[in-house]
């Protein structure tokens, strides 16, 4: 007996797709679990899932049947025509588009000549092979309906039968974004959390219940996925929807944090791009600095101090804690931050920073950009060699204040080797092995230097 189950549609005799779980990674994967009913008869049963999509990691199937029904064999076939020797064009997950001769196309890697460079590619990192010159909807029309999995079962009765499919998925997952909003005097700020959704599988995933993952797991990687750099060419994106929420609590689970949205009836469909709502806070108490990184060299000169550079910018920086004084108490998923400002009606952006994961009672800084009426000036006084490989540097530090109120700096500075502070005009603090800040306050108008000495130590 062969049964056909259509995906994400109700089917004659009481075949159908009853419910989707998806489970979504910032490393662009997803595991799937499904529920399937179907009229199954006393015997062998084979149950044919068409219209599965291409980018299913095919040695992740897992499928539970209760105890009546036995599973004899699960396949997962992908509908290819041979293409060897011919042009393609291949789209890869950062929108890299490769034109060449197709010499291998198989799993788990693609390999191409384009005009007398081999470039060896992971199936994993590619989005799309076109037989012909490329086209998003031709793409999207491919991909869909793209393969099958054929499951052999043994029922011991004639009834409704059901099981549980489980899968990963290439081509899907989630960011988090945030968008903080400064008062006009710039002692607080509100920030709104939403949750991002890519789907490019080739599905359109109806009737779900999603939840994402934060944090990083670890996955076997296959060497040599990308064997050269090419300029990323972009395809559109799909509109993207905002969806309202109340908050979205995080779970620990293992060693991450997950999300679940509040909905079960979720649709995200093939090409589409998602928010949601994770959560919104008012009030953030920051305090806003000015940092001067003034070292461009990432590394020491020795005993050839030549041509010394240094950058003369500072950068506008806000730093807040992630506690409940300050009405936030949440892990807070890593993801880009833009900061706005509003006057007069009108809606200013100040700029962007990423921020990493981040737990509760961290501190959180954000750069927003380069400083105007504000420079800096790094200067290295004195350079002496005091012994074999020990040297002993003494740095002027100079910050210039045109603005019209007081700023607070904090200056960074990295220390080489096994490093010790001989003498300084300013305390400092030892953020790790090699970072040190001072942290001044510069007067409008006016200008502020700090100066130490270092002692570096390159002997083992």
């Amino acid at each position: 007996m062969k049964i056909i189950i259509f995906l994400f549609s109700f089917l004659v005799n009481s075949q159908e797709l009853k419910k989707t779980f998806l489970t979504l990674y910032s490393d662009n994967f997803a595991v799937v679990s499904q529920n399937y009913f179907y009229e199954c008869r006393k015997g062998i049963n084979e149950v044919v899932l068409i219209g599965m999509p291409k980018t299913i990691i095919s040695d992740s199937f897992s499928i539970f049947v209760p105890k009546d029904l036995s599973l004899i064999s699960c396949s997962y076939k992908i509908d290819e025509e041979n293409h060897i020797n011919q042009k393609v064009e291949v789209l890869t997950e950062d929108n890299t588009l490769i034109k060449g001769t197709l010499l291998k196309d198989g799993d788990p890697s693609v390999l191409i000549d384009e005009n007398g460079n081999y470039i060896t590619l992971n199936r994993k990192y590619i989005k799309y092979i076109n037989y012909g010159k490329f086209n998003e909807k031709d793409y999207r029309r491919k991909i869909k309906n793209a393969a099958s999995v054929l499951l052999n079962m043994n029922s011991k009765d004639t009834k409704i039968c059901s099981f549980n499919l489980n899968y990963m998925i290439n081509s899907i997952g989630w960011s988090c974004s945030y968008d903080a909003y400064i008062n006009e005097d710039e002692t607080s700020l509100d920030i709104k959390a939403k949750i991002n959704i890519s789907n490019n599988t080739g599905h359109d995933f109806k009737n779900t219940s999603l939840m994402v993952i934060a944090g990083s797991v670890n996955r076997v990687e296959v060497q040599n996925q990308l064997f050269r750099t090419m300029a990323a060419k972009s395809i559109s994106d799909s509109s993207f929807e905002a969806i309202g929420s109340e908050d979205i609590k995080p779970q620990s689970i293992v060693e991450q944090y997950s999300y679940t949205l509040p909905s079960d009836n979720i649709s995200l469909y093939d090409g589409e791009n998602v928010s949601f709502d994770l959560f919104s806070r008012n009030g953030i108490k920051f305090e806003k600095y000015y940092v001067y990184k003034g070292q461009i060299d990432t590394w020491y000169f020795y005993d050839v101090i030549k041509n010394y550079r240094y950058d003369k910018k500072l950068t506008v920086n806000f730093i807040f804690r992630n506690d409940k004084q300050n009405s936030l108490d949440i892990p807070l998923p890593q993801g880009k931050v833009r900061v706005y400002k509003k006057k007069d009606g009108f809606m200013f952006f100040a700029g962007e920073d990423n921020i990493k994961n981040m737990p509760v009672n961290s501190k959180i800084e954000i750069s927003c950009g380069k400083a105007f009426d504000v420079e800096g000036e790094r200067k290295i006084v004195e350079h002496k060699k005091i012994l074999p490989n020990v040297y002993r540097d003494t740095i002027e530090i100079k910050i210039r204040n045109e603005k019209k109120e007081d700023i607070k700096v904090k200056v960074k500075e990295y220390l080489w080797g096994r490093w010790k502070i001989i003498e300084s005009s300013n305390k400092y603090t030892i953020i790790d092995a090699n970072n040190i800040e001072f942290d001044i306050i510069v007067s409008k108008g006016s200008s502020y230097v700090l100066k130490y000495i270092a002692e570096y130590d390159f002997n083992n």
